[in-house]
């Protein structure tokens, strides 16, 4: 007989309904159920079915006479907690009713509004929201920076703020090791972050960061902390590659009295590191001497076919998974290898004709799936050159973004100089010049057929113009449009990026990859027209629900 067999026995005695429960667990998964205390890692692969055994976990412990107050479910998103005890109450018959879960910062503005007067904070405590955030910091900035002063956005700084916090990383520190392009500037953003405390604290207001901080610091009192970690007899954890420095604390925290923790997780499947999590917390865990590692590898969602792929691709060099499929057999992947994005996109135009047309394939049954937005372009442009119709689900266009549109302008000035709204984005680009003064240049001012001529007549009026006339000067109509596009982003858009949005090396890459396409063209107004017609194509089918699409969308979308 196994162990888990013989736990089973023990456990359940003859209850019937328990007994249907957890035969419909697989051995890996059952393990981790039957786990009967202390801290256990689930690592659990892609489609390996994580929820079920958080939801079988909660049932079993409701099956072993605990009660739902004693138990506390932490998830990364309210419809996940929902979804969860939904299930468990499906599974153990019982209401849950007392059950605390939900998100991180749900439970921490429970334990804040609880606590609220032992830390010296207004129990009726307002919650900022990202805008409210972001505009406080406005406000901050405004006390610090001298008028048309160049210095980064709200949002990056919030962004800076806000990772300070979860990371646990003073400001200065964290710009010295991840935003070193924004050193000059450290100073006045740690003078920002410290007004911008203060102004939270002056109006009694929390943002999401602090529910964390403040929760995790009201948990450092000895006698709340126990008093908490009394409570719950289990605490449950999803998603646990996603967790930050905080979030970690805060769970053996509220484990530490008991200390029956189950963490469910998968290092290689972390994507919030940009938010502060780190997979490196199941790392860190697994290294505990009295932590129990468990394996969940069988995977219920795709083809052996797909499985075997996956295996061959996903990282193994921290916990070794080898994943299971339980699926019927189907097609075999197909890998193909391209010289470049130009050429993954024709194959791709290919393919999608050659099923729609000779294999009576509908587009509106083809789906073309991408790691990022700016990937969708090239595919795009050989897509309406061929006339398949289609449709990006993606999130805006990337043309639409307001990035690409800006290189975009630069484009079309050289070759329309007579491009009003084209001259309006590019001098709205620059720390200082307003709308009122573009509005007032372009009321005032005749294009010329030569847009240096315009600029340098425009740059006689003030300093603020002459960054423009420089950019203007280096450049022609004449040159390749990657050559154009280069000098602006070197000379300027670059750092403007960085400065302006908080996602800016992401945008960063969107410019490169356009430089890329554009390096195909030899001529400014080809390259022009065939991103236009792009936009003007896709805009027509909009309107047209009718017609046959094939679906354009990035795997997260999706």
């Amino acid at each position: 007989m196994k162990k888990a067999d013989r736990i089973y026995e023990i456990s359940y005695g003859g209850n019937e309904q328990s007994y249907k429960a957890l035969e419909s667990l697989d051995d890996e998964q059952r393990a981790a159920v039957l786990d009967e205390g202390g801290i256990s890692l689930v690592i659990a692969g892609p489609g390996s079915g994580k929820t079920k055994v958080i939801t079988h976990k909660i049932s079993y412990l409701i099956s072993r006479g605990l009660k739902p107050n004693q138990i506390l479910l932490v998830t990364f998103t309210k419809a996940a907690a929902s979804e969860m005890i939904h299930r468990a109450q499906q599974v153990s018959a019982n209401s849950l009713d007392g059950m605390m879960a939900g998100t991180f910062h749900h439970v921490c503005n429970y334990l804040l509004r609880k606590y609220a007067t032992a830390i010296h904070l207004d129990q009726n405590f307002l919650i900022l929201d990202e805008e409210d955030s972001r505009t406080l910091i406005k406000q901050a900035i405004n006390q610090y920076i001298e008028k048309n002063e160049k210095f980064p956005s709200p949002s990056v700084v919030s962004n800076i703020i806000s990772m300070s916090a979860n990371m646990r990383e003073p400001i200065a520190k964290l710009i010295e090791e991840e935003f070193s392009n924004l050193f000059p500037f450290a100073d006045k953003i740690v003078r920002i972050g410290e007004k911008y405390e203060k102004m939270k604290i002056d109006s009694a207001a929390l943002d999401y960061d602090d529910l964390l901080v403040y929760a995790n610091a009201l948990l450092d009192t000895e006698k709340i902390r126990i008093a908490e970690a009394s409570r719950y007899m289990w605490v449950l954890v999803d998603e646990f590659q996603d967790t930050n420095r905080i979030q970690y604390e805060i769970v053996r925290k509220l484990s530490s009295v008991h200390k029956n923790l189950m963490v469910v997780g998968d290092d290689a499947q972390s994507i919030y590191s940009f938010r502060g999590a780190r997979y490196e917390n199941i790392i860190d865990m697994s290294k505990e001497s009295d932590v129990k590692v468990y394996k969940i590898q069988t995977n219920y969602r795709s083809s052996p076919e797909i499985v075997d792929l996956v295996n061959s691709m996903i990282p193994n060099n921290i916990f070794a998974k080898v994943l299971k499929a339980v699926k019927p057999k189907l097609a075999r992947p197909i890998v193909v290898s391209t010289w470049d994005a130009s050429e993954e996109a024709q194959f791709v135009t290919e393919k999608i004709n050659e099923l729609v047309n000779e294999k009576n394939v509908k587009a509106s049954q083809v789906a073309v799936l991408y790691r990022n937005h700016s990937q969708s372009m090239e595919l795009q442009i050989a897509l309406t050159k061929a006339n398949v119709p289609f449709i990006v689900r993606s999130g805006v266009k990337f043309t639409e973004t307001k990035h690409i549109k800006d290189v975009l302008a630069f484009l079309r000035v050289l070759a329309n100089p007579k491009d009003s709204l084209s001259w309006m984005r590019i001098f709205q680009c620059f720390s200082g010049v307003g709308r009122k003064s573009v509005d007032k240049i372009l009321e005032i001012s005749s294009f010329k057929q030569d847009p240096i001529f315009f600029v340098r007549n425009i740059s006689n009026s003030g300093k603020k113009y002459e960054k423009i006339e420089e950019i203007f000067r280096k450049i022609s109509g004449d040159q390749k449009p990657s050559e154009i596009i280069d000098h602006f982003y070197e000379s300027f858009y670059s750092d403007y990026l960085i400065m302006a949005f908080e996602d800016g090396v992401d945008r960063q890459m969107d410019v490169k990859r356009l430089m890329e396409i554009s390096e195909r063209y030899d001529d400014v107004n080809d390259f022009l027209s065939d991103i236009t017609i792009t936009e003007q194509i896709d805009v027509k089918r909009e309107y047209d629900d009718k017609e046959e699409k094939v679906t354009l969308t990035t795997i997260h979308r999706a």
